[in-house]
């Protein structure tokens, strides 16, 4: 599975950009929905982004698949695809426009936002608003545009501070009660799963992200579990198995997923999906090809 940074996703799914916006390698990026997302071969092939990312819709509707969900978001929604999220979009219509926000984690160390680095990790991935707030973060999106371009495409403590306002409008949306701190547990939550993401494929044992991370196994268990309610194996295993479930709407074989994934054996790697999705890899398979099937079925074009 490809992981994209920020100028590959540009060239793969973002069509007629200008050299000078292809180049640009700034940490916060904004375009328009409508002047460069089209043209996209759909479903797109699954895969995961160095960077965040935040789609607004502010007519006609994307939908996108976020860690085996699919979520659709219509006018006055917003999908939202944290780094190493395993994603793809399956259906746009012709009439999409909107936003596209992009920003890299490290981001969030300037300024006020290290208070929320936790809040906004945790976020939910689909967010639905009424009219009047939405009007109120798509006027900012307009402003940080405007200041962008002004700025030649060259970050600013503006932009920045603008990135603030619209993260801060997001949350306040999802819950009033917003946390303005970052505890030890929350930050070393925070850092063990961005190593998850790096190295889940290769490493299995919570010894590993402890040494990474330096606490002892038993430090890390308590706070990734006071944090995020699952202990570290737990997102380990679940990782693995969302990470494989993508892999399955190829043509490859189990034994080569498990193989992929650095399973010592197919049936291992069997009884672990069937322990998280309930059902086998091979099961899951033929629900995809049943679902396709219908979908098919069910298209003007095919009768």
């Amino acid at each position: 599975m490809e992981v994209l940074s920020n100028s590959q996703y540009k060239e793969l799914f973002l069509n007629n950009l200008t050299d000078q916006i292809l180049r640009n390698d700034e940490d916060i990026q904004l375009y328009r929905l409508e002047y460069y997302l089209r043209g996209i071969l759909m479903p797109v092939v699954p895969y995961r982004t160095t960077f965040n990312f935040i789609i607004f819709v502010t007519k006609g509707s994307i939908k996108q698949y976020l860690e085996n969900k699919e979520y659709k978001a219509d006018a006055n929604e917003i999908i939202f695809i944290k780094q190493g999220t395993i994603t793809a979009t399956l259906e746009m219509s012709d009439d999409l426009e909107g936003f596209y926000l992009a920003y890299e984690n490290h981001i969030l160390s300037e300024q006020e936002l290290p208070k929320y680095k936790s809040s906004i990790y945790l976020m939910s991935p689909y967010l639905k608003f009424d009219k009047l707030t939405f009007g109120m973060i798509k006027q900012l999106l307009v402003l940080m545009e405007k200041e962008i371009f002004l700025n030649n495409l060259l970050l600013s403590d503006i932009v920045i501070a603008m990135l603030h306002v619209v993260l801060l409008k997001l949350l306040k949306h999802e819950n009033d009660d917003i946390p303005n701190f970052t505890t030890r547990p929350m930050e070393l939550s925070l850092q063990f799963k961005d190593l998850l993401f790096k190295h889940h494929v290769e490493e299995k044992k919570v010894s590993f992200y402890a040494d990474k991370l330096f606490v002892t196994e038993n430090y890390l268990n308590k706070c990734v579990k006071d944090v995020t309610q699952k202990k570290p194996k737990q997102w380990i295993n679940e990782t693995d198995v969302n990470y494989s479930k993508a892999l399955l709407h190829s043509s490859r074989g189990i034994a080569e997923i498990a193989y992929e994934l650095n399973f010592q054996t197919a049936s291992h790697f069997t009884q672990l999906f069937k322990k998280i999705a309930g059902i086998t890899p091979t099961e899951y398979r033929d629900k995809i090809w049943l679902s396709q099937s219908e979908k098919n079925d069910g298209n003007p074009s095919n009768q």
